[in-house]
């Protein structure tokens, strides 16, 4: 009887602890936070919190000073979000201090709903301010106003602790920091995709930032690449914020290269040096177009249920539009040399290195759902040089599985032109997918954990 008892006991107290354990997991997932990123605004809360601390005799408890940086935290509760945590940070000191909720709750309906409404400039939080405020996951934005942390998350900064895909992708997060491993192949921003340039990148990233070696691979040709980029030894540094992103990336053409690494050892094509910036803005995605004001229409629209607009968002959409820059050289294996231990000599020929020969153009937009289920982008890249490519994909995630597609179109007629000698009359024509262009289809499975 008492051994019944007693496992009873024990059934019950871990059921209670595991209640608990899923309560709090998803109070946390209805949680968002933020920093006010506005000076005038901080200071004026900060003000008023002190004023009402003085008029309440609560001044000796305090420990906020008028140049911390506030921090807020809200909850959602089914459609309403109300304020739970404040907090200040000191910069220079680098502590957290403890607003009194009472205290804040007296200020007024008026500057509380201009601090929960957002409706000026702020700032994501990182996982230390998470943890003063007493939270411990990345939190989803969900209030209307879009940030560009989803779409960002969806196509750079996996939410995963591992993801590893056939498009030769692999991301293994930190469950302590906000620091990653990254590899990827290609450089696909500057329109280098990953089916027709010979190199692999190798890095750490955190949300913000990456900085990467690059590192040869060998890509052979085939029906539709006749002519891969070849890779060399190089270093990379990537970063992406609210409005303003790009990249710099050097390779060295100084390396040795053998003979069998290279598709064709009298032509060796290289991006030596490359560069991007671009401006960004992130845009919400309403569920229905608004077809009421086109007549004809109305009548279509009047029986059927949920056929009108509403103003919940379902997704975000981030477009980046920039400017590049990519020095290409052309170069042959020094001729009568042998490979060594390390290679052979490269010598270069030609380089395009001048604004008309080596800037271009690149446009990318990315669009991610709010359940995080599909994702899609579409990309141009353009330079004045004559190389040109296109691509998009899309994804669908299916729990830990994600299964996408990618298609990379080269233009016709899309190529380089590199001088073989000092004669302008010799001129030798890269097309990396023949002179008539080429499409590449390439599906892939990803799994994440």
């Amino acid at each position: 009887m008492n051994l019944n008892i007693s496992t009873k006991k024990i059934h019950k107290a871990v059921l209670s602890l595991l209640f608990c354990s899923m309560s709090y997991l998803f109070a946390q997932q209805n949680l968002i936070s933020w920093e006010v990123a506005d000076p005038q605004l901080n200071r004026k809360f900060i003000e008023m919190y002190l004023n009402k601390l003085i008029e309440n005799d609560k001044f000796e408890q305090n420990s906020i000073q008028a140049s911390d940086v506030i921090m807020v935290q809200m909850q959602q509760q089914g459609d309403k979000l109300t304020l739970k945590r404040l907090r200040a940070k000191n910069y220079d000191s680098g502590e957290y201090r403890r607003f009194m909720m009472d205290q804040v709750q007296k200020l007024g309906p008026d500057i509380l709903n201009t601090i929960m409404d957002r409706k000026y400039k702020w700032a994501e939080i990182n996982r230390r301010d998470l943890s003063a405020l007493e939270t411990y996951s990345n939190i989803d934005n969900i209030l209307n106003e879009r940030s560009f942390k989803r779409a960002r998350d969806g196509f750079w900064w996996t939410t995963s602790q591992v993801e590893v895909s056939t498009n030769q992708s692999v991301y293994i997060r930190s469950k302590s920091t906000n620091q990653a491993f990254r590899l990827e192949t290609g450089i696909s921003d500057l329109g280098l995709h990953r089916q027709f340039f010979g190199n692999t990148i190798l890095g750490l990233s955190n949300d913000i930032s990456s900085t990467y070696f690059i590192v040869p691979r060998t890509l052979n040709a085939d029906k539709t690449i006749v002519q891969p980029l070849d890779g060399t030894f190089g270093i990379g540094f990537k970063f992406d914020t609210h409005s303003i992103g790009g990249q710099v990336n050097y390779m060295d053409s100084g390396n040795k290269f053998k003979t069998g690494r290279v598709v064709d050892e009298e032509h060796v094509v290289l991006p030596s040096a490359s560069g991007l910036v671009y401006w960004s803005n992130t845009f919400a995605i309403n569920n229905f177009v608004d077809l009421s004001n086109i007549s004809f229409l109305k009548r279509l629209n009047r029986n059927i249920s949920g056929a009108e607009r509403t103003d919940e968002a379902f997704g975000s959409l981030r477009l980046k539009v920039g400017l590049s820059f990519t020095e290409f050289i052309h170069a042959k294996l020094k001729p009568g040399t042998k490979d060594t231990k390390e290679g052979r000599d490269l010598e270069i020929t030609d380089r395009l290195n001048k604004v008309d020969e080596a800037l271009g153009f690149f446009v990318r937009s990315e669009l991610v759902t709010d359940n995080k289920k599909i994702k899609a982008y579409a990309q141009a890249n353009q330079s004045f040089n004559g190389f040109s490519s296109m691509s998009l994909g899309a994804e669908y995630s299916i729990k830990v599985l994600k299964l996408g597609f990618e298609v990379v179109n080269i233009p016709k007629g899309s190529g380089l032109e590199f001088l073989e000698s000092n004669s302008s009359e010799n001129l030798w024509k890269w097309y990396p997918a023949g002179e008539e262009g080429g499409q590449i289809i390439s599906p892939y499975i990803s799994f994440h954990f």
